[in-house]
């Protein structure tokens, strides 16, 4: 399995590498599940390829815990455009707020997990070793600066 890469983002709201990183291992994770494939092995083994072993377990004991914990499906795909969905913007942008806003992150995520916390504590831990591996997260706290721009999604 090759993690591709997500497609750019357009308003000048590019992904970093990291991010990108991301959104790729939950992308192949939800494609997996969809085909009824177990996707543990090949996602890890594309993460390690990238990574390295640690950034791997730990990717698979975070999206492992927001799967035991959600409160709906997952949406992975914007299905107008093909970009991230706002699901898995909210993963990506939780994750790498957690080392500096746990809170914010809670907040992100709350409406997809039953768990928060727990998601958020293996998402600091996740943050921490993508960074060590060379693929740090941004963590954007930056407000919208135009009205409307609050509900416009990345993709």
């Amino acid at each position: 399995m090759r993690l591709k890469p997500a497609s750019p983002a357009p308003h000048g709201a590019d992904l970093t590498p990291g991010e990108n990183l991301l959104i790729c291992g939950l992308r192949a994770w939800a494609a997996a599940r969809c085909a009824g494939e177990a996707p543990h092995r090949p996602v890890s083994q594309a993460l390690i390829q990238r990574t390295n072993p640690r950034v791997a377990a730990l990717f698979l004991a975070w999206i492992q815990a927001v799967e035991a914990s959600r409160l709906r499906p997952i949406c992975a795909e914007c299905c107008e455009c093909g970009g991230a969905a706002p699901d898995l913007q909210r993963l990506v942008v939780a994750c790498g707020v957690a080392p500096v806003a746990f809170e914010l992150g809670e907040k992100l995520i709350a409406p997809l997990v039953s768990d928060p916390q727990q998601v958020m504590i293996l998402a600091r831990s996740l943050n921490a070793a993508l960074a060590r591996a060379g693929w740090p997260l941004p963590a954007r706290l930056g407000a919208p600066s135009e009205p409307g721009e609050a509900h416009r999604t990345i993709h």
